[in-house]
């Protein structure tokens, strides 16, 4: 049978689109080949005519996905900075919505601990994206005298990954917003404009 020009590298795609859906909400070592390919609405028979091991998907996986993040979380803010880009970032990730929609959310809190372990090519491709991260928060954050930029870019996107890997795992849905909340005020801490004094009245 002869596809269409274009099929594989359509199937291609969607193999990665499900992969990266699975990977966040399971775990790189929780979902199988098997469950990626279900997941695609393709046979597991396929998969090798597309990737050579679960760990050379799991690489392309991880450059799609921080790719997502970075487009998503700073989208339709080139042309802010500072301060309102900061709180813009914060609110954005450090959210209910974010933090309840594992499949489609940043890979950093859903996989870094897993590479981590890993080492090799999946630990590379992870820190290159990472890096980029870094440097969008670095270029765009707001000043501080007290703070180097880096330090800044550093420090927000350990708390974002932190915060959201803890939100998830506890069952208490109080304490899961508390630690979203305390995060936001953290991120912004030291930065928000001071309220106009009040002259005391002679």
């Amino acid at each position: 049978m002869r596809y269409a020009k274009g099929h594989k590298t359509e199937t291609r795609g969607r193999i990665l689109r499900a992969a990266a859906r699975r990977f966040r909400e399971q775990g790189f070592l929780g979902a199988g080949v098997d469950d990626v390919m279900r997941e695609a609405g393709l046979t597991a028979g396929g998969f090798y005519a597309h990737f050579d091991s679960k760990h050379a998907l799991l690489r392309e996986v991880l450059a799609h996905a921080l790719r997502q993040t970075r487009e998503g979380l700073f989208a339709g803010l080139d042309d802010v900075r500072g301060l309102a880009w900061l709180r813009e970032v914060v609110r954005r990730y450090l959210s209910r919505a974010h933090r309840d929609d594992a499949a489609e959310g940043c890979a950093l809190p859903a996989l870094g601990a897993e590479v981590g372990r890993m080492g090799g090519e999946a630990r590379k491709t992870f820190e290159a994206h990472l890096r980029d991260l870094i440097a969008e928060v670095e270029n765009k954050a707001p000043a501080s005298a007290t703070l180097d930029p880096r330090d800044r870019a550093l420090g927000t996107l350990a708390l974002f990954a932190g915060s959201l890997m803890l939100s998830r795992a506890v069952a208490d849905r109080a304490l899961a917003d508390r630690i979203l909340l305390a995060s936001r005020r953290l991120a912004l801490a030291g930065l928000e404009e001071e309220p106009p004094s009040r002259e005391k009245k002679p």
